[in-house]
């Protein structure tokens, strides 16, 4: 009986011994798809891989684009290729930052040397308004006179305000018949000069001025929450010393000389100065102001 049980027995072990065992799901390819180290090493998700390469892509081509728009300028007048007489750099500036008190028009000059690499005039030139935001909010008065040394381009862009002051008619005439033929004559000053004079006549009337620049008003806001800080910091002080002074004159303590101390002796002067007005504060900050795309050019 022990003999028969134990032969059975090695009859089983072989029985079992010769079975085919089958392979798991994940291993009859040779994958290994349940361990998440072996997804991260082999790439197991390229839908997320391809979403964040192109991702990657655009936020690079976003940059590069972005970095072709000269930041919002600090001056009206803006020769990025020397190509006027400082004196009339100056003077027109000045002329403009008096037109925008006036009228509250922002009216920017740029010149550039050439347009950036892999980019039109149309494209560049609306996105640097949109950039900039010269004009009013709500009434995107603005305009920007663009000159392109390299091409020989001449552009005005203008706010959505100003299209009935300076439509595209009267900026193509402004481009063709007043500026073109003096630069055609090397006479650039005269030339930049004449336009700008141009646009000024051209949409004087259409809006009132403040009597301050955008920059004025931004700075004497600016001013005035100064000043209230400083009140808010002197009545912060002013209870602080009090809740000292009466713990002393609960206990008895006094100043030498007599009176009960409240504040430091000596104390500095200063205190609290009211918001007055923007002073000299100057130069060219947008308010705000956006394009349609309306505008014209031509070459000379």
């Amino acid at each position: 009986m022990a003999t028969s049980s134990k032969a059975a027995e090695t009859g089983a072990r072989i029985r079992g011994e010769g079975k085919s065992v089958a392979p798991r799901p994940q291993e009859r390819d040779g994958r290994t798809d349940g361990d998440p180290l072996t997804r991260r090493l082999t790439g197991a998700r390229p839908a997320g891989a391809a979403v964040l390469l192109l991702l990657s892509v655009v936020l690079a081509w976003a940059h590069a684009f972005a970095a072709q728009i000269p930041p919002p300028p600090k001056h009206y007048f803006n020769d990025y290729a020397a190509l006027v007489k400082p004196e009339t750099a100056a003077r027109l500036d000045k002329r403009l930052e008096a037109f925008e008190r006036e009228t509250s028009n922002q009216i920017l000059v740029a010149i550039f040397p050439n347009l950036p690499p892999d980019t039109d005039q149309f494209s560049f030139t609306t996105d640097a308004f949109r950039a900039w935001k010269p004009g009013q909010a709500g009434r995107d008065n603005g305009a920007i006179l663009f000159v392109f040394v390299r091409e020989h381009q001449i552009w005005i862009q203008t706010g959505r305000g100003l299209e009935g002051a300076l439509p595209d008619a009267i900026c193509k005439r402004i481009t063709a018949d007043v500026i073109a033929p003096a630069f055609k004559a090397g006479q650039y000053d005269a030339g930049i000069e004449a336009g700008v004079n141009a646009m000024i006549a051209a949409t004087r009337g259409e809006f009132r001025g403040t009597g301050r620049t955008h920059a004025q008003t931004e700075a004497a806001a600016r001013h005035s929450q100064s000043g209230w800080g400083g009140l808010v910091l002197l009545l912060i002080l002013f209870l602080i010393f009090s809740q000292i002074g009466r713990g002393r004159r609960r206990y008895g303590y006094r100043r030498p000389g007599g009176g009960f101390w409240i504040f430091p002796s000596g104390g500095g002067g200063g205190g609290f100065s009211g918001g007055g007005g923007g002073g000299d504060d100057g130069g060219f900050s947008g308010g705000g102001g956006d394009t349609g795309g309306g505008g014209a050019g031509s070459k000379w």
